[in-house]
């Protein structure tokens, strides 16, 4: 051997990763990072017990079997055992020591040929003495000797897969068979342990190592600090410049991968265990059902706009029947305060005028302002629910209220995975990456919440375009409370009940009042109507208005009875059926009713989780109070309403209402 040998030989000695960068430079195909230098001193340590953690594609088998195969030719040891996921794969290991060994010039000229006697699929013996044996992590590890020498090495590359991080259990056993079937095969001096790959869950072979202190552990990531960060580095900046990274990132975001990403980019584990939300939960329908739901329009609105790093407002559209919580449309938006208030108007105005809530931290002048703003600008009222933010948990917690809903597969996608693929992509990520959208579906535990006072209310008790006929008598049913005046036209036939149109006014009575009794002369022309008024409201002269106003559009309101008592009155009505319909119906374009029986009036629920006392105060409940007064006078033989809407009476003195023309 020439003089010049011996000194590359004395410097690859010293140095591994300048012998890797000498002998195998045509396997690098970009310059070495820094740390490829700290795997290698990893590698060539003292210490017994070693994990390295890289990313993936980050070279850490590469440098591996180039660190052996030096290793090797200087005889530093004599058996090495090589374990792979399974035999296959610590055989591909062993294929690329045994491809340098046969074709690698340089590695000759300084070892001279090192193909021994034994070159088998799972084995190589060197020259030298040193044996390289390849075997399956899912072999028992017992009985493996040399000669008279045991193991005094051991790689354990990737060794693990999703199965064998599914529970505590199977990393436990993985864990122990390191303990109690690995170590006590090594040798007793000499034995060295090296571990590499990525982490594949919060609990696994590599968060263990990293939490012992008999294990020297080293995790390299992509880049040094958050991706999102200015002052973010790559560890690879030729073969992985930053520009990569977050263009990478923001592909696996979108397709709800972040946290595959992170586990196998930037090493922060986060398995099975840690997926609320998994791809099996997920639940789509390519349309809605045609049963009556109102929906609403959820807003979590953003107050800063910079793309990729504040937070979006995230956008759902929704309606509930029963339990289930159907999506109709969702999206995440850089918006600006003013593609907020008219995005906000958009999707009220697609889906039938729906109410919007939003964030009440959100409603100030901030957004109020331009509200008012477009209202006047528009001539277009929209209506608006502030609701509270959650003050007894963070936004994560608040959005694991989901997971039981996403598990009984009652949150059910409509229109197809296509059509919320920003959500989808925020369901699978978290608890990483964006939420906003996945925020504003977690309100809809909130708008949704309470029982709703009928909620045996359904498709059966909606008709389409009733007709009123001639015998049919038309009663109002008004009520009003402080923010609002309400009416109800209903058309009684015998014992049926059909509510033909409907109106809900923030108008004080003397103002509203006025138009709905021009609209229904309109309408119904000569026709007449007997108007009815919660008894609460009627005794209350001076206080309310809506007795004047009736009086002073030439309409004499009765007393019905007590909102109290009334209450419930439409259930009976409601389930009962007769003659193939139910006694009680409502016309779909009463809008204000239907959204008011399928959930609006409802009764609230308690923090203890008891029902409220008192029906939620609101429009539906002013609404719908006249209309139960009405229908419970209605049904009582010896009221007065039924005595006024009979026109006629049988052999036995029973009052009925007759369609024979009278004198």
């Amino acid at each position: 051997m020439s003089l010049s040998n011996e000194a590359i030989l004395k410097a690859i000695s010293t140095d591994r990763a300048l012998g890797s960068a000498m002998l195998f430079n045509h396997r690098h195909r970009q310059a070495s990072p820094p740390f490829h230098i700290s795997i290698m001193d990893l590698w060539a340590s003292a210490d017994e017990n070693v994990c390295i953690e890289a990313f993936r594609e980050g070279a850490k088998s590469t440098l591996s079997e180039e660190f052996l195969l030096m290793e090797a030719g200087f005889a530093n040891f004599k058996y090495c055992l090589i374990f792979g996921e399974t035999y296959t794969k610590a055989c591909q290991r062993l294929s690329a020591i045994k491809h340098e060994i046969l074709t690698n010039g340089k590695l000759k000229q300084l070892f001279g040929d090192l193909k021994g006697t034994v070159w088998a699929e799972n084995k190589i013996l060197f020259t030298n003495g040193v044996l390289l044996e390849a075997h399956g992590w899912e072999e028992e590890i017992r009985g493996y000797k040399h000669f008279d020498m045991r193991p005094d090495r051991a790689y354990l590359d990737d060794i693990e897969n999703s199965e064998s991080v599914r529970d505590t259990f199977t990393v436990d056993k993985n864990w122990k068979k390191i303990h109690l079937q690995l170590m006590p095969a090594m040798d007793k001096e000499f034995g060295k342990i090296r571990i590499t790959g990525t982490p594949l869950a919060d609990d696994c072979l590599i968060t263990r190592a990293l939490n012992s202190p008999s294990w020297v552990s080293a995790k390299f990531p992509i880049c040094d600090r958050d991706i999102d960060d200015p002052a973010a580095q790559s560890l690879w900046p030729d073969r992985y410049p930053m520009e990569w990274i977050r263009e990478k990132r923001d592909q696996y975001a979108r397709e709800g991968m972040l946290r595959e990403f992170m586990q196998e980019y930037m090493l922060i584990a986060a398995g099975s265990q840690g997926k609320p939300f998994t791809e099996e939960m997920i639940a789509v329908a390519d349309i809605a059902p045609t049963t009556y739901s109102p929906k609403v329009v959820i807003m979590d609105p953003a107050r800063t706009v910079e793309v990729k790093k504040s937070d979006q407002t995230g956008t759902v559209t929704v309606s509930r029947m029963g339990t289930t919580i159907y999506v109709h449309e969702s999206g995440g938006h850089y918006w600006q305060p003013d593609e907020i208030v008219r995005g906000a108007f958009e999707m009220s105005e697609r889906h039938g005028d729906a109410e919007v809530v939003i964030e009440k931290n959100s409603l100030d002048d901030w957004l109020l302002q331009p509200i008012r703003a477009h209202s006047l600008t528009t001539g277009k009222h929209l209506d608006i629910r502030p609701i509270n933010a959650p003050q007894d948990r963070d936004k994560a917690q608040f959005i694991m209220g989901l997971r039981p809903f996403f598990i009984a597969g009652d949150i059910i996608l409509v229109g197809g995975r296509a059509k919320h693929q920003q959500l989808i992509s925020q369901i699978l990520n978290f608890p990483s990456g964006k939420r906003d959208i996945l925020n504003a579906l977690a309100y809809s535990l909130r708008v949704f919440s309470g029982v709703p006072v009928y909620g045996d209310f359904g498709q059966a008790n909606i008709v389409q375009d009733a007709e009123l006929n001639r015998r049919d008598a038309l009663l109002l049913a008004c009520n009003a409370s402080g923010t609002e005046t309400t009416a109800c036209l209903v058309a009684v036939n015998g014992r049926n009940l059909t509510v033909l149109a409907d109106w809900v006014s923030p108008l004080m009575p003397n103002d509203a009042i006025p138009d709905v009794v021009a609209l229904i002369r309109a309408v119904y022309p000569g026709r007449k109507v007997t108007t009815w008024v919660p008894a609460d409201v009627y005794d209350q002269v001076g206080r309310n208005p809506l007795i004047s106003a009736l009086k002073s559009s030439g309409f004499t309101p009765n007393r019905a009875e007590n909102a109290i008592m009334s209450r419930s009155a439409l259930s009976p009505m409601i389930r009962t059926e007769m003659n193939g319909r139910r006694m009680f119906q409502v016309d779909d374009r009463a809008e204000n009713t239907l959204k008011a029986l399928s959930g609006g009036y409802h009764w609230p629920i308690k923090s203890g989780g008891e029902r409220g006392a008192e029906p939620q105060r609101n429009s539906a409940k002013t609404l719908i109070e006249g209309l139960e007064a009405l229908t419970f006078a209605m049904n009582q033989p010896d009221n007065r309403l039924s005595k006024t809407s009979a026109n006629a009476v049988n052999s036995t003195g029973t009052p009925y209402l007759s369609a024979l023309p009278k004198r």
